[in-house]
């Protein structure tokens, strides 16, 4: 993984983030096909639809709204579209994440804002008008002459009941994610700033005893082979850590990037910018810290919201009397009528003027 340090300055400036995709697939009665989630763009929306999969949701749905030349829509539980999980998630959008070409993975919705739950679409042509409404959440990468084909099976139409519904079901017999699945990346923030001499413990973490891990400091295999691997950075300088998650068929990598002992440039990033930085500590318990930095323009309209996993709201902070520039909350793990919460990963967003970032932390009991 070669990257090149102009390039990498100018990634950690105006991005953070950067974790890897999972990749989802599809066994349906008209062929396969493959979607690459990005939940490094938004993870709760791709989250939920990780966890709808995991626990066998979509398994004997159908396709029940389909339209030429514009998209398939699936996962109602009724084969109607009138049905869903139980719950709504909040919307999520990214804007390298859009409706701009073909074969793009979206959250259905009722067309009011925050009623996305199980039922998802995925387009056939560019639709952009479609844009900042509906959460794009992943990409078609192999089989989109598959999902065509879906898109032009004879239907009831319009005007049918129920509307634009196949004559004959397409059939979904499964969908598995079949990328190595995580449920923890440790560190969460993939951008580290530390002092010469200091230690950072990585990991990448999974319920599935079946995996193999490969471990390289700046393209070099280190001799680790287990979840977790430990480095301590004697000398300054730029540093690439990557891990490689194998489960046979399939990689999951990740990066971080650590600057040793050159703090000057997260000073300069903070400084001029709205930004959400990694709570400390993560994992935790029984509190952790987050700071995030807001700009004058900024600092009165911003929020600070703690999610579940499922995308239900947790904790809002007050947000009065913010300081510009640096600002820190404490979190207790409890929710806003003051109950505390269980273990697990938790999702806190920063919104402040056109800024909006999400992060992971994980709760530990």
């Amino acid at each position: 993984m070669k990257i090149n340090k102009l390039f990498l300055i100018l990634v950690i400036v105006f991005t953070n983030c950067i974790w890897a995709q999972s990749i989802a697939e599809w066994h349906t009665s008209m062929g396969s096909f493959q979607v690459m989630l990005r939940e490094d763009l938004v993870p709760i929306t791709a989250g939920n639809f990780m966890d709808l999969t995991n626990s066998n949701f979509y398994d004997g749905l159908i396709f029940h709204r389909v339209i030429a030349d514009f998209m398939i829509q699936d996962g109602c539980p009724y084969g109607t579209g009138y049905g869903g999980p139980g719950y709504t998630i909040p919307d999520e959008f990214h804007p390298d994440l859009l409706f701009d070409e073909p074969g793009v993975i979206g959250m259905a919705n009722t067309g009011s804002p925050n009623s996305a739950g199980s039922q998802y679409f995925i387009t056939v042509v560019p639709t952009s008008w479609l844009n900042w409404s509906y959460a794009a959440f992943g990409n078609v990468i192999q089989g989109m002459d598959v999902v065509n084909d879906i898109s032009v099976v004879p239907t009831t139409g319009a005007g049918g009941n129920p509307p634009n519904k196949p004559l004959i079901d397409v059939d979904i017999d499964s969908i598995r994610i079949v990328t190595p699945q995580l449920y923890a990346i440790i560190p969460e923030d993939d951008s580290l700033y530390i002092d010469e001499g200091e230690s950072i413990v990585f990991g990448v973490l999974s319920d599935d005893e079946n995996l193999e891990y490969f471990w390289y400091i700046d393209d070099v295999l280190q001799d680790e082979s287990d979840f977790i691997f430990s480095v301590t950075f004697e000398n300054d300088g730029e540093y690439i850590i990557e891990s490689i998650v194998f489960n046979g068929n399939y990689e999951y990598p990740t990066a971080w990037y650590v600057f040793v002992n050159n703090t000057n440039i997260e000073e300069q990033i903070c400084s001029n910018t709205n930004y959400l930085f990694q709570n400390t500590p993560n994992p935790f318990n029984p509190e952790t810290i987050i700071s995030f930095n807001v700009i004058a323009e900024d600092a009165e309209n911003a929020e600070l919201v703690i999610y579940n996993l499922k995308g239900q709201k947790v904790k809002q902070f007050a947000m009065r009397n913010l300081k510009l520039g640096m600002n820190k909350v404490v979190w207790n793990g409890t929710d806003d009528s003051g109950k505390s919460v269980s273990s697990g990963i938790y999702f806190y967003e920063l919104k402040s003027g056109d800024y909006q970032e999400i992060r992971k932390m994980i709760l530990l009991k």
